[in-house]
């Protein structure tokens, strides 16, 4: 059955981030899981690289390269999948990888204009950067969740964030927090607080689709 995600007109940083704690107790396995999938992925390239004595600078090193590039983006975009999945409490399954591969170009068209947006913002003046920042960061959610195209899904975005930007700019500085006494529990509390911090945000990403229906 899937998971809903009470809403109301405003954000609540505590409901969110105890919605995401709520998650990960009930579903650790799975989170730890995802995590660390794009590190596998990382790790057999080197050593598939290594075993296959493949030379950097060859056509073959460069063909590899590329395709792990393509591979690790679709391992990316799942993750990302995944997470909503497990927010919405759906099985992760292969297909939630899988289908990621016809939005590969989307999904990169997406992230190189809001780079090159917030990029504009920050050398025009420092705050439109931060605006952009906020305004388009749920951009790359939308491509892999409702399979948008990149300016749809910038509007899009911009539209889910509307009207609660200082909201979202708290809700970063409770994550940052968060991560901050992570780091202070001899960084082992980084074992708990990052994947809590990841699904909060997809937790926040469902709160803002719901209000938005």
């Amino acid at each position: 059955m899937e998971k809903t995600v009470e809403t109301t007109n405003g954000l609540f940083i505590g409901n969110t981030i105890g919605e995401a704690w709520k998650i990960f107790k009930e579903d650790w396995i799975s989170i730890y899981a995802v995590i660390i999938l794009p590190w596998l992925t990382l790790a057999a390239y080197v050593l598939s690289q290594s075993a296959l004595g493949v030379e950097p600078g060859t056509p073959t090193y460069w063909i590899w390269y590329c395709g792990y590039m393509v591979f690790s983006m679709v391992v990316s975009m799942g993750v990302c999948n995944a997470f909503l999945a497990i927010t919405r409490g759906k099985k992760v399954t292969l297909k939630t990888f899988t289908k990621m591969f016809p939005r590969i170009l989307n999904y990169l068209a997406a992230q190189i204009l809001v780079m090159l947006i917030i990029l504009g913002g920050f050398l025009l003046f420092i705050i439109p950067g931060i605006i952009f920042s906020i305004k388009y960061m749920f951009t790359p959610y939308l491509v892999i969740d409702k399979g948008m195209g990149p300016i749809e899904a910038l509007k899009a975005s911009a539209k889910l964030t509307d009207g609660i930007k200082w909201d979202l700019v708290g809700f970063g500085a409770a994550i940052m927090v968060l991560m901050y006494l992570g780091a202070l529990a001899l960084l082992v509390g980084l074992l708990v607080t990052i994947p809590v911090a990841t699904v909060s945000f997809v937790v926040l990403y469902n709160m803002l689709i719901s209000r938005k229906k």
